[in-house]
């Protein structure tokens, strides 16, 4: 259901986060049953709120870390694999530098350069 053209449009298959946005930018979530990641109803997962938490500490501690930037390249688009999980064909390269004195408060003994592909 996560992925039918039925229920979200012909572009269903594209990566779009801002179908959760609203137009003053806020996040909406859509109704458990059009969107069943965790279940709806009675049966909703037990683990959706730590997993949603762990989500956003894991994603605070790297965004306030380092800078992340999508590598794309004409012949090599992020491309969204359908399956039991969300995930991409291929995985999603990044590049992620890290500036060397943030580096240095996590990792005394660490190194002048941490750029790492």
């Amino acid at each position: 259901m996560g992925r039918m053209e039925e229920i979200w449009g012909s572009d269903c298959l594209e990566f779009k986060p801002e179908r959760w946005l609203k137009h003053d930018g806020f996040f909406f979530p859509e109704s458990p049953f059009k969107y069943p990641v965790f279940q709806g109803g009675f049966r909703v997962c037990l683990g959706k709120e730590m997993a949603l938490l762990e989500l956003k500490m894991v994603a605070l501690s790297l965004i306030r870390r380092f800078q992340i930037e999508l590598v794309t390249t004409p012949h090599r688009q992020p491309q969204f694999s359908p399956g039991l999980t969300a995930t991409f064909n291929g995985g999603l390269p990044v590049l992620i530098v890290g500036d060397a004195e943030c580096y240095q408060k996590v990792h005394p003994d660490g190194v002048a350069n941490c750029k790492v592909t």
